[in-house]
């Protein structure tokens, strides 16, 4: 045995021992030793003692080998028509092929996704689960859309254009039952008023079921909120919810015995876990963007269709819009459908679609959509109908405008009451109005520039206008008794219709804050109002050019003012017989009225003004004791200036100075 010296440090190898033998382990790439790589384990002796297997001191090497890695596979299936793909298409299934047997068995499968097919031609909608976590903290889905550019029916990575993320929000599910009043749609038959059986699922958390959330509603007419009891039971998935859900079941139970009363009323709706939730508003522009909103109820923010290459937009599944939806300017669209939509939290606006000739918001199962706002239809020249919006009732307003291929536009059956206004303008071929359970309205109610609507049908509920009424310029205009339930108005304006010859049809208004007639080239006589008993201000008509006579006003004992101007053959004023107390009467340049002996009643007034009427001869007042404030005559050519003073002096009781005003009648007739 040799004995290796190195000065002092000489170590006899006698000495190495067991001990001294040493292991190192160290990867080992993929090549020549391991074909998928692993470890290589080096042995030998330490033999400097360094406490370390350098490279010199290894005798040996042994390879521990990975196994080849599992490749991964996929496999596909057709996905019928349904939840996942409301058109079809394809399940993709991924995984491991951890038994190396060259396919993808059931146990292997880790990854679904669901390839869609769209009514979108060349785009497809993929759709992937999305596990709990920040983004969705109770799961959901991510969808992804674009263009299949190589036309393989597999929608890749470098082919996505957009993403949209849906969040699962399950809730507790509220229902409740809420009167209706009488003649409330649908309710609004003989009997009147009936009961709303409303659930949704309370996604907001404060036990309260809001207008936003419910998601299935039927009807008990007839019966009594009272009357009805309600159960909730679980509703496994099957044909009613797909992915299951509650159901709510009504029933009559005069007894509160807790059970269905022989022969009761009995309903049940269903409210399905199927709530889909997108955080944010969301602008479609292009064809894309509405396939990847696909999957999504509910729209935490606005929603605008701005897309001019769009031809037909669907959203089958999209039911809240919690901001407003807007679809403007989309020069190629012709189809604009969202069958589920049940709330939209603020405005709807359809305008300036050239080419739109189909339209339907809502009426799925027969659910109403609530807008919270108002409801805007105008300048959609090829729209021919509104009947795709049965199903809409607006709270604040509704404005119709510009839909020139309209004829028959409704029925709006939902419509009962509205907090603003409604208009209908420019309508070019429009002959009725849709609102046929329109009972009430806050606002204004105008009806302008409809050159095909003889009459304002559509209005025979309208029983109160808080605002102005106003009929301006339709120039088809003949009558007006789809009016007669109206009771009550805030102001009637009748303005401008060329082929109106009368007023009657009012048959049942008693209250007017205002009543303005002018520019109505056919109209002959005014009044025709049976049961007017109260105008707070002005009776007025005016430049009406064969207005002969206001007449048949029997019970109207209050007005404010009466102002009657430019009616050239004007001769009557018959219908304020009954008045005995005016703040105004004023007749200006009524050419072939000559005299005021119509008000044989009339006591006292506050002004009197009467100018430039060029055939009045005496004033015919035979009961006026008093004018308080203004005494003008003025231009009456053929009235007797001695008239005039001489009934100046019996009854003004003002300021002779500033109230005073007599001029250019006749100053050489005489006086008895």
């Amino acid at each position: 045995m040799a004995l290796l010296v190195s000065g002092c440090d000489a170590i006899d190898l006698s000495e190495l021992t067991q001990r001294d033998a040493k292991t190192r382990v160290r990867a080992e790439p993929p090549g020549e030793h391991c074909e998928f790589g692993g470890d290589a384990v080096l042995t030998g002796l330490d033999q400097d003692r360094d406490g370390e297997l350098d490279d010199a001191e290894v005798t040996a090497t042994e390879y521990v080998c990975d196994d080849a890695i599992p490749k991964v596979r996929t496999r596909a299936r057709a996905e019928p028509h349904g939840v996942n793909c409301a058109l079809g298409g394809q399940t993709v299934e991924s995984g491991l092929d951890r038994n190396a047997n060259g396919q993808l068995d059931d146990a292997e499968v880790t990854l679904a996704e669901f390839v869609c097919a769209t009514s979108v031609s060349n785009v497809l909608l993929r759709v992937r689960p999305v596990a709990p976590g920040e983004r969705c903290p109770q799961g959901g889905q991510v969808s992804h859309a674009g263009h299949d550019a190589n036309a393989n029916g597999l929608l890749e990575e470098e082919e996505v254009i957009q993403e949209v993320y849906a969040c699962n929000e399950a809730a507790p599910v509220l229902s409740r039952v809420r009167a209706l009043p009488a003649f409330a749609a649908p309710c609004d038959g003989d009997d009147g008023g009936g009961a709303a059986v409303e659930a949704g699922p309370d996604l907001d958390g404060d036990s309260a079921l809001t207008t936003s959330e419910i998601a299935a509603t039927d009807y008990a007419c007839g019966l009594a909120a009272a009357d009805l009891k309600l159960r909730q039971q679980a509703e496994p998935a099957g044909p009613n919810c797909p992915r299951g859900g509650t159901r709510v079941e009504a029933f009559e139970d005069r007894d509160d015995d807790g059970a269905l009363d022989p022969a009761g009323f009995a309903s049940t709706v269903y409210v399905c876990q199927a709530t889909r939730v997108h955080d944010g508003s969301f602008v479609i522009a292009d064809p894309v963007d509405l396939v990847a909103l696909e999957g999504v109820t509910h729209l935490r923010g606005t929603l605008t269709f701005s897309a001019p290459t769009l031809t037909d937009a669907s959203l089958p599944s999209l039911a809240v819009i919690q901001g407003s939806l807007t679809a403007e300017g989309n020069s190629s669209l012709r189809r604009l459908s969202l069958p589920a939509l049940r709330f939209v939290g603020g405005d709807v606006a359809v305008r300036s679609n050239a080419r739109l000739d189909a339209l339907a918001l809502g009426g799925a199962s027969g659910a109403v959509l609530w807008v919270e706002r108002s409801l805007f239809v105008e300048d959609n020249p090829m729209l021919p109908t509104l009947a795709g919006l049965a199903a809409v009732q607006p709270r604040d307003s509704i404005f119709l405008r510009a839909n020139n291929a309209m004829v028959e536009p409704g029925p709006l059956p939902r419509v009962v009451v509205l907090q603003g206004s409604l208009v209908i303008k420019d309508n070019l071929r429009m002959d009725r109005t849709p609102f046929v359970n329109l009972a009430r309205v806050h606002g204004d109610v105008r009806l302008t520039g409809n050159a095909g609507m003889p009459a304002p049908s559509g209005l025979e509920k309208l029983t109160r206008v808080d605002g102005t009424l106003e009929l301006r310029e339709n120039s088809a205009l003949e009558v007006l008794h789809p009016l007669a339930g109206l009771g009550s108005v805030g102001e009637l304006h009748l303005i401008g219709n060329p082929r109106l010859t009368d007023t009657s049809g009012f048959t049942r208004l008693s209250y007017a804050g205002r009543i303005f007639i002018q520019g109505n080239k056919d109209l002959v006589s005014a009044g025709n109002m049976p049961v007017l008993e109260q105008v707070t201000q002005d009776f007025n008509v005016r430049y009406n050019e064969k207005l002969q006579r206001v007449h048949r006003l029997p019970l109207l004992k209050s007005v404010s003012a009466v102002v009657a101007a430019g009616n050239p053959v004007l001769t009557s004023l018959e219908g304020f017989s009954q008045l005995t107390r005016l703040n105004t009467l004023e007749s200006l340049g009524n050419a072939a009225l000559m005299s005021l002996g119509d008000l044989t009643l009339l006591r006292e007034l506050d002004f009197l003004s009467l100018q430039g009427n060029a055939a009045l001869t005496g004033f015919g007042l035979p009961e006026l004791a008093r004018v308080s404030g203004a005494f003008v005559v003025v231009d009456n050519a053929k009235l007797p200036t001695c008239q005039a003073t001489a009934l100046l002096a019996s009854v003004f009781q003002g300021d002779p100075v500033t109230g005073v005003n007599i001029g250019g009648n006749d100053d050489a007739a005489t006086c008895p």
